[in-house]
Parts: structure tokens; sequence; C-alpha cells
């Protein structure tokens, strides 16, 4: 393996480790504070090993993407995320800084992300910009933490400010309501 193919192997596990973090926590972090009911987000170790496994990884440095797919699992401890693809986008440095930048991670199709406590997310994509520390999440997305579950078109999440907006979408021709709902159940029911 030569040089080049190490330093962007690298920056591709990198990238999903990122991914799987900022997805992992950040979605956890949107439950919390949509509804104070729903949990305390996802808690996690982030000194714990990431694994990543995939069908397939391909790096187009033309491009400048990394593409892990097929049956993709990002491990983290006890923290989950699935995904029919994991996308990082990244830049070459400017500077003479060797590496690359990693620019933005999307997660694709049937993203799913689980902890203990049956906390979970889910939704048809996923999106972290680096730069601003902006995740969204799209299609149906759920967040739900035992029976409370909370339903929208769109979820985002400004890790900078810590706040959290769940946003309704969709008519009733598509099969949406055009509204957020949520179910709550008091404890000890």
């Amino acid at each position: 393996m030569g040089a080049r193919t190490e330093r962007l192997t690298g920056m591709c596990v990198r990238g999903a480790m990122l991914a799987g973090l900022v997805l992992l926590l950040g979605t956890g972090m949107a439950a919390a504070q949509s509804s104070g009911i729903v949990g305390g987000g996802f808690s996690n170790d982030p000194k714990q090993p990431i694994e990543i496994e995939a069908d397939a990884l391909e790096v187009e440095d033309a491009k400048q993407s990394a593409t892990f797919s097929g049956n993709v699992l990002v491990t983290q401890g006890a923290l989950r995320m699935r995904a029919d693809r994991l996308i990082v986008h990244y830049a070459s440095r400017r500077g003479g800084d060797s590496g690359s930048g990693i620019e933005r991670i999307g997660a694709v199709g049937n993203v799913h992300i689980s902890a203990p406590d049956d906390q979970s997310a889910s939704g048809q994509w996923a999106n972290y910009h680096v730069d601003t520390r902006q995740i969204e999440m799209g299609d149906s997305v759920m967040l739900r933490q035992g029976e409370n579950v909370i339903r929208g078109a769109k979820l985002h999440v400004d890790l900078n400010s810590g706040r959290a907006r769940v946003s309704g979408g969709g008519d009733a021709a598509s099969g949406g309501t055009g509204r957020v709902r949520g179910l709550f159940h008091p404890d000890g029911s």
C-alpha cells in the first residue's frame, strides 16, 4: 500500500469515526432538546475504539470523496450506526500541510442510530457539516426512547449552540401530516 493510499484510508477511517461520533451524539442531543421527556441523549465514551464495517470502500481522489458502501456499521462501545452508505467529502489542505481536511460526512439510506436504554434515531439520510458543526437528518425522522417517540420530516442540530429542531413536512397526498408529532408515556404506565 503506497503512502498516499495509506493517508487516504486513514482519512476515510477518521471521517467515518467523526461521522459516527457526531451523528450518534448529535441525534441524541436533538431528542433530549426536543423534549425533556425523551432522555438525556446518547452518552458515549469518545476514547473507546471505533469499528467500521462495510461491504466495500471506494476512494475517489479526483472527486475528493471516500464511500463506505453496503451494510455499513459504525460501532463505538454500545453505540451503533447503520446505513446503506457513508460518504466522506474532503478537501486538500493548503499551506503545505499533509493529508486532507474533512468537509462533510453523509450517511445515506436506512440510517439508524441506536444506543443502550432503548434509544434510537432513524431517517433516510443524515449530513454533518464539519466547518459549521451542523447536523441534518431527513425523510421520516423518528427519535425514540422506550415508548416515547418524536416524528418529523427533518431534524437539524447546531452543535455550536446546542439547539435542535424537528420540523414537519409532507402533505396528505404523500402520506405526511405536515406537522411534528410526539407521543410521550408517563413513567410507570
